[in-house]
Parts: C-alpha cells; structure tokens; sequence
C-alpha cells in the first residue's frame, strides 16, 4: 500500500520540505552558481541582472497556473500531485536544456532559464495549494517556518554545492547534478498519494464512484479567477501585497550590485563567492526560517517582518559604513548573515499573513498569487541592479536601501486571525 500524506502528519510534512528543497535547487543554481560562472567570464551587472531577472519573472506570473491546478482536472491521481508530477518532469528536461546554450550567449540562457522556471512556479503553485489544503491554526507558521528552511536548503546545494563543482569541473557536470536531484525528487513524488482513493499512475481509469468528485461542485477556472480578483482587492490583501512588493525589491538589487562589486572591483574568485554567498548564508537562513516561524507562532507575523525589517535596515547603514573594509571577509560574512536571517524571518511572516488574509474559496490560489507578488519584487530588483549601478556606487546603495526599508512593514495589516475565524 503507498503511503497517504492525510494519514501521515510527519510524512506530510517531510514532503513539503522535499518539494520547496526542489523549488531551492534553481534558484542557489542561478543566482549563485550560474551568476558566478558568468561573472567570472566576463559578463556584467546588466546581463548576470537580466539573467536572474528572467529567471525570477515566472514567479511573479504563477498565480496564472492557480486557477488550472484548482480546477480538478487529472483529480483521479489527487487534487495536487498530478501537476507537480508535470511540473518536475519539465524541469527536469528544461535544466538539461541549459547545457545546450552556446557559450556566451547570454540572452539565449536567459530565455531557457526563464522556461525552467516556468516549471519550477507551476510546482510551487501546486505545492503551495497543497500546503493551503493540509495545514491549520499555528502549524501553518511552524511548518512554514521548516518550508522556507528547506527551500534554503535547496538553494545552499544548488549555490555552494553546484556552485564548487562548476567552479572545478564546468558548468554542464553541475547542470547534470541539478537534473539528476530533480529527477530523484520526482521518483519520491509518484511513490506517494495525497488520499487512500487517489489512483497511482493509472488516471485514465478514472476514480471509483463513491468517492468521485461531482462535476458541479468544481468551480472551474473562470469562476476561480473571478473570487481571486475579489479576494485579491480585499483591503488586508491589498496592504499585504504591497508591503510585500517593498520589503523585496530592495534586498534583490543589492543582492546583483554586491556580486559584481566583489568579483570584479574586489577581486573574489568565482568559488570564495559561492562558498560565502550561496553556502555559509544559506545554512544560516535555514535555521532562520525555523527560528522565524516559531517567532511568529509566539508574538504574531506582522510583529516579526516588522522587526526584521527594521534589524535588517540597521545591518544595511552599519554595512554601508564598512566599505574601506570590504576587502576583508569579517564584513561580507556579516553582511550576507544579517541579510540572510532577517529576510528569512521576513518571508515566514508574510508566508502566514497570505494564509491569514486568504478567503476560503479560493485560498490556494490567493496565496499563491499573494506569493508570486513577492516573486515580481525580486525579479524587478535585479532589473533594477544595472540602471542604478551606474549611477551611484554600492556602499550608497546600502545607505539609502538602508532609510526606506523600515517604512514597509509599517503597511503591513493587523490579522493575526484567519478571515474564515474572523
């Protein structure tokens, strides 16, 4: 008999930290790895931001696969493992597609990696509904708080560890590795079921009658896109979007302008970059999302994006004022470990503020859509590296990203309840 994930509290849970482990392996890849690589060959802040830009697009946007992976279609095999199913085996051969990119041609790696991504939002929209459907009360801030710590996982192996064995034996052995990980969660996926009536592989059968979902009670897409565009413009939802939009499009430009300034002004190697950036800060975030979870099960999420906000604009001035030290480890160790801890804290918080505000009907695909808007903050970020780049220098960057961070959190709304509760 394979094991059912709504009779097994721990297997569940061990699940979804495996699925947002895939939705990290890109992203560390990215980022870190592949920005690296294309530092180290020469590329600039425009073309590594563009490249990570494209990469991050599709996740602003994923809120549109919402309203398919609520519809019940492919239901025989569960309501959302059918589509992460679909989801990894496109990333799968979308990442080996990344190998076939001419060297030097940056745009082209743009496009394929923003398809990849495509696949990888799809799995997050499915993963994320399936998280909506099984968790409750304070576990949502608890299991989100190892979710998001998973993810940093995910994104150590895919930065550090890809980022090492690019660095040592070239880009297409870690786009292997990468493939290789993928296809090994996807095998975890299909030997799980989401319920004991849902079928294995054979949907085609279809589901026997007892327990088959009635056609009626399906809201189908367009009724879904209707009650999300409502529930969307609900003023708590509205406060928390735009928040949201602010406290992320900050981080992710300095981000970019910090990983060519030490590459190519300071001269860190390609693997001193990744083992820093993509290895020490990710372990580091992920017992932050442990700890924030737990922060904001105890005194509320507002209360802590709030704080970690404001403790993250303090690390940003104090980082700004070390710059003739920069050179040195001991600062952009400090720099990547507040970073790293306060944005951690922050994306907990906020992953339970869109749980909260969310409205029953449609509460998957609120929050996925709640959380793609967080996507498009990032995404505009690192577009935004290149421009303003070249018109100020990094250190005044952390200045001035420094005095308007705080003001975000203060547009947060005050729900530390659910709608439905409420």
């Amino acid at each position: 008999m394979l094991p059912t994930l709504g009779d097994h509290p721990r297997l569940r849970l061990a699940i979804l930290c495996l699925l947002y482990l895939a939705q990290g392996l890109p992203y560390g890849f990215v980022t870190v790895a592949l920005a690296a690589h294309l530092a180290a060959h020469g590329a600039d802040a425009a073309a590594i931001g563009g490249v990570i830009a494209m990469a991050i697009l599709p996740w602003s946007f994923k809120w549109a696969w919402g309203p398919l992976v609520d519809s019940g279609r492919l239901a025989a095999l569960g309501r959302r493992r059918p589509w992460i199913m679909v989801a990894q085996a496109m990333m799968i051969l979308t990442a080996a597609g990344i190998a076939w990119v001419p060297a030097g041609d940056v745009p082209l790696l743009g496009w394929v990696v923003l398809v990849h991504n495509l696949f990888v939002g799809l799995q997050d929209v499915a993963v994320d509904a399936l998280a909506v459907d099984q968790l409750e009360g304070r576990d949502r801030e608890r299991a989100s708080g190892m979710m998001y710590g998973a993810s940093h996982l995910g994104t150590f192996l895919g930065g550090a560890g890809l980022g090492v064995l690019t660095a040592r034996l070239g880009l297409g052995t870690a786009i292997v590795a990468l493939a290789t990980m993928q296809l090994v969660i996807l095998l975890v996926v299909i030997l799980i079921r989401e319920r004991p009536e849902d079928a294995f592989l054979a949907a085609w059968r279809g589901r026997p009658a007892d327990v088959a979902e009635p056609v009626h009670t399906r809201p189908g897409v367009i009724g879904i896109a209707r009650a999300l565009a409502r529930a969307m413009t609900a003023p708590a939802a509205l406060r928390a979007a735009a928040a949201a939009l602010l406290m992320k499009l900050l981080p992710a430009t300095l981000m970019v302008l910090m990983t060519v300034h030490l590459i190519d002004t300071l001269g860190w190697s390609q693997e001193r970059f990744s083992t820093v950036t993509g290895g020490f800060g990710i372990l580091l975030g992920l017992a932050a999302s442990i700890g924030g979870g737990w922060l904001a099960s105890r005194i509320g999420p507002r209360a802590t994006a709030i704080g970690a906000n404001m403790a993250l604009a303090v690390a940003w001035i104090a980082f700004a004022c070390a710059a003739p030290w920069w050179d040195r480890s001991a600062p952009v160790f400090a720099w990547v470990a507040a970073d790293t801890v306060c944005q951690a804290a922050t994306t907990v918080a906020l992953f339970a503020i869109f749980m909260r505000v969310a409205s029953p009907a449609v509460a998957a695909t609120q929050f996925t859509a709640s959380m793609a808007i967080m996507n498009l903050a990032t995404s505009a970020g690192s577009a935004l590296a290149g421009p303003l780049g070249q018109l100020i220098d990094v250190p005044t960057a952390f200045l001035i990203a420094g005095l308007l961070q705080p003001l975000a959190g203060f547009l947060l709304p005050a729900v530390e309840h659910d709608t439905a509760e409420r």
